[in-house]
């Protein structure tokens, strides 16, 4: 039963789940529905929870030991990503985002080139040492330590925009290439020319030249891709 004393619905069969929600602690002190929503979030982007999965305010409040309105309101914003829709017969299911990802790299791909031509005007001192660190930091680091120091590198790039709003789409965009799937297809390899090439951005960004910097970045960009997609179908 939830807190309302209303028993829960039990999920029958080999129907989909929403995952072991239970392990997320909510936080009394933060804004609960922003919990809710980033548990969700990441739960969907890295396939805890499966593509048509229906999400059930009364299961997710019982699991993450919250009221229903919270989780209401995280799934009205989820619908709002494009990750969870609306189905005709009643409530929402999760809608498979692996299946647009080709679209979702491309629009990623066109955010971070934008950010990068502004970035090249405004960034500081201090953000330029804090690429130059995390080059560093990527030849030593264990493979679980280079895709957050790829991550960070690539935020700190768009944080140099001094676009708050660029920041935060490119941030969720790429929030899609973190789940388990893609971080797999990840060598060895891809990390040696990876390294090279946040030189060679780095480098650019130093130069003071738009020009120069996307058309690094974008080769990067585009290489990443193509290996991350060499072996796989996607739509």
């Amino acid at each position: 039963m939830d807190r309302s004393g209303t028993k829960v619905a039990e999920v029958k069969g080999d129907a989909p789940t929403i995952g072991n929600l239970a392990q997320f602690p909510v936080a009394r002190a933060a804004r609960v529905v922003d919990q809710v929503y980033r548990h969700l979030r990441q739960a969907i982007l890295s396939e805890q929870i499966s593509a048509g999965t229906r999400l059930r305010e009364i299961e997710i409040a019982a699991a993450l030991k919250v009221s229903r309105t919270p989780v209401r309101e995280a799934i009205s914003r989820l619908i709002g990503d494009w990750l969870v829709r609306e189905i005709s017969t009643g409530g929402v299911e999760v809608v498979d985002a692996m299946a647009e990802i080709a679209e979702i790299y491309y629009i990623r791909e066109a955010l971070e080139l934008c950010a990068a031509r502004l970035a090249t005007a405004r960034i500081t001192p201090e953000q330029l040492e804090r690429l130059d660190s995390l080059v560093k930091e990527s030849r030593t680091a264990s493979f679980k330590e280079r895709v957050q120091i790829n991550q960070q590198f690539h935020l700190t790039i768009a944080e140099a925009s001094g676009s708050p709003r660029l920041l935060d789409m490119i941030s969720g965009f790429r929030e899609y290439f973190l789940n388990r799937r893609w971080i797999s297809r990840q060598n060895s390899k891809m990390a040696k020319r990876a390294l090279e090439d946040h030189k060679k951005i780095v480098a650019a960004l130093r130069s003071g030249s738009p020009d120069k910097v996307e058309r690094v970045l974008r080769s990067h960009l585009r290489l990443g891709w193509e290996e991350l997609i060499s072996h796989a179908k996607v739509g």
